[in-house]
């Protein structure tokens, strides 16, 4: 699993979490659409950080029976920033986002 993909499964796992919303664990798979063992990996590594994460089979839902926060951020050093061009081309054609996103299919 690719690490990008890995942090926003934990960061949605963490809201659901929190909201007390994942349902079943196969339900919770489905969702992910991943194994339910990739499910129980997810919650393993959120307990290795300090979650104390329990199962209500009443609301059919993890949640967390400590108070905990996570920040999930990527955080890319001053100097390797620089090297990061992406972008140039899009910022030097002075395109507006609601003109970009008008054009788009998906919005």
């Amino acid at each position: 699993m690719k690490f990008l993909e890995q942090l926003k499964q934990l960061e949605r796992l963490d809201q659901l979490i929190r909201l007390k919303a994942t349902g079943t664990p196969q339900e919770l798979a489905n969702k992910f659409s991943i194994s339910e063992r990739t499910i129980y990996n997810l919650l393993e590594i959120l307990k290795s950080f300090g979650a104390q994460i329990e199962y209500c089979r009443r609301r059919q839902s993890f949640y967390y029976a400590n108070e905990i926060k996570f920040r999930f951020n990527i955080v890319v050093h001053p100097e390797k920033a620089k090297k990061i061009s992406g972008g140039k081309i899009f910022l030097a054609k002075k395109y507006r986002l609601q003109f970009f996103c008008r054009q788009c299919a998906y919005f």
